[in-house]
């Protein structure tokens, strides 16, 4: 079973990926949610 240096670099990549992209998507609901309630005026 040898990993070549193409597995080695990408299974960090996999790995970061879905967290990098969890991070972005709460980040922009978060952005969303404090607009909305700015514009209802409770914020």
């Amino acid at each position: 079973m040898g990993l070549g240096i193409y597995e080695l670099i990408m299974m960090p990549v996999f790995s970061i990926l879905p967290i990098v992209i969890m991070y972005f998507v709460i980040k922009f609901a978060v952005k969303n949610a404090v607009k909305e309630l700015k514009k209802e005026g409770r914020l």
